[in-house]
């Protein structure tokens, strides 16, 4: 996950430099400040324990094996109440906290993002559920 965030920071100064990002126009001293946000993001991100990421991503591997697993036996209700208490414990985890605090800057940057935090279905009127992605 640090691997992917750090190729991630690395290719922003190329989607920047067309200075047209998330369809809003850029000027030469929002760049700047994206660039140095980027730069403490990544900073931050060097201070999260390998150790502590390493183990959070082999606990949601295993969720997510666990998860399919139930729902390919039609245990429907029993996939989604995993997946949401795995996602509860996430929040909680220091790991993910610490992840949290180190994106905090770059929000502001980006606000014309789409949420996707709730997947709606092609009415966007419910979620989906875990078994349907």
């Amino acid at each position: 996950m640090k691997k992917l965030l750090t190729c991630s920071l690395l290719a922003l100064p190329i989607a920047v430099s067309a200075q047209n990002f998330g369809g809003m126009q850029m000027n030469e001293a929002q760049m700047q400040q994206l660039m140095q946000q980027a730069e403490q993001m990544q900073n931050c991100m060097a201070n999260i324990d390998e150790a502590e990421l390493e183990a959070f991503q082999q606990k949601a591997d295993a969720m997510d094996a666990e998860v399919k697993a139930l729902c390919a036996a039609g245990k429907r209700d029993a996939a989604m109440a995993r997946a949401m208490e795995f996602g509860k414990d996430a929040a909680h985890s220091k790991v993910m906290q610490d992840m949290k605090k180190c994106g905090e800057g770059m929000k502001n940057m980006m606000p014309n993002l789409p949420k996707t935090a709730q997947p709606q279905d092609e009415n966007g009127d419910t979620p989906k559920h875990i078994c349907d992605e």
